[in-house]
């Protein structure tokens, strides 16, 4: 990510960048989830496809300091 020559202002502007992008897909997958009772097989591979996603984020932000 090259997160060692960015400054601190940079840095911050990321990390809020990609919170905001994970607190959309976290909406995602509380929607799916919000659909029905039972998560279908589909559903279930579109919110396992999104955690995934949450969790690079998570990890992208952690390298950022």
């Amino acid at each position: 990510m090259g997160a060692q020559h960015l400054t601190q202002q940079e840095k911050a502007k990321l990390y809020d960048d990609m919170l905001l992008r994970y607190q959309r897909i976290q909406e995602q997958v509380r929607l799916i989830k919000a659909k029905s009772f039972e998560v279908s097989d589909e559903d279930q591979r579109q919110i396992n496809i999104l955690e995934s996603t949450m969790k690079r984020l998570y990890n992208d932000t952690q390298k950022l300091f």
